[in-house]
């Protein structure tokens, strides 16, 4: 998207909300704190490890006859789970948190 279109973006979207003076584009209160961006997206995180992580089991379960898919599903999302939690850390290291 370029800078005009981007601008006519915010424009738009800053009257739409009934703001004009090109100072915001919200209402008040709508900022969440450090905490609550970090909480978030430590949730981010662990949503993508655990969606990964499911549906790889689900597919080696697909492709291993022998395998239990209830099983292997449920460890997929358990080691999900510690996937994005160590993505989480890696993100963290590399902010400098």
């Amino acid at each position: 998207m370029g800078k005009r279109a981007r601008k006519g973006r915010e424009q738009a979207l800053q009257q739409q909300n009934g703001k004009t003076d090109g100072k915001g584009s919200g209402k008040q209160g709508e900022e969440f704190s450090p905490a609550d961006k970090r909480f978030a997206s430590t949730l981010n995180y662990l949503a993508r490890g655990v969606i990964l992580g499911g549906s790889l089991a689900v597919m080696a379960g697909w492709l291993i006859p022998e395998a239990n898919m209830g099983r292997m599903l449920g460890l997929g999302l358990l080691a999900g789970c510690l996937a994005g939690v160590t993505m989480k850390n890696i993100n963290d290291r590399k902010q400098g948190r």
